[in-house]
């Protein structure tokens, strides 16, 4: 669907009309390099969630409640960092957006260091692990956009921030479905009944492994990117 959309475009560009995206805007090196980072990025965030959130009701038995008393400091991280990111994006943002990434793939790999076993992780063990994912999100989901649009003439800023924001859906509903799939085969295939807590714990382990990697990829794909965000410094 996606290149019978580009090659449309194409067509109406080929005429003299007006695309909704203009396939012209992919020679951009930095929004090309940018919409790979921010599938990466976004890929794993609200797969994450969703897996994170049926570990701790299905598999731990926890309440709704208790799920967001959880996942609470996750957000309390990412607004801990959120405004820190911003003031520092002049200077450093692309080295934000690395660090943010990077620190989130740790945070993964620390939190399934606790899920592995399939015990009931305690409640600050989850927290602690979470901390540390809300603060890389913060540090980087903020200026991403910015950092990428700093490479785009401003004449074409436009088009291509309505394209990334599109691209960062595009990425969270890819990561639910790919990252939702590993995660539920992986409860159910070693279960003979219904999957205990031990399998969403291992199943959960698997998601984190393969988020992880994704985001010291995405890590490498920032190094591409321009220096700083848009209208500041030296690209």
């Amino acid at each position: 669907m996606l290149a019978v959309f580009i090659a449309h475009e194409r067509r109406l560009t080929g005429r003299g009309s007006e695309p909704v995206f203009d396939p012209a805007l992919l020679r951009i090196r930095a929004l090309t390099v940018g919409l790979g980072a921010s599938v990466l990025f976004f890929g794993g965030i609200g797969a994450f969630f969703l897996t994170l959130s049926v570990y701790l009701q299905n598999g731990t038995g926890r309440t709704a409640w208790e799920t967001g008393l959880v996942i609470l400091p996750y957000a309390l991280g990412s607004i801990t960092t959120s405004g820190l990111g911003v003031a520092l994006a002049a200077k450093a943002g692309r080295a934000l957006l690395i660090t943010g990434s990077l620190t989130i793939g740790a945070s993964q790999l620390v939190l399934r260091a606790i899920v592995g076993d399939g015990g009931d992780p305690g409640y600050w063990y989850l927290a602690l692990a979470l901390l540390l994912g809300g603060l890389g999100l913060g540090l980087a989901a903020p200026v991403l956009v910015n950092v990428v649009l700093a490479g785009v003439p401003a004449r074409n800023a436009g088009a291509a921030g309505g394209v990334l924001s599109t691209v960062n859906q595009i990425g969270g509903a890819v990561g639910v479905a790919v990252l939702g799939t590993v995660f539920f085969t992986a409860a159910t295939g070693s279960a003979t009944g219904t999957p205990g807590p031990s399998d969403h714990g291992h199943a959960l382990g698997t998601v984190l492994a393969v988020s992880a990697v994704l985001y010291v990829v995405a890590a490498l794909v920032m190094l591409a990117l321009p220096r700083t965000a848009a209208g500041h410094g030296d690209r």
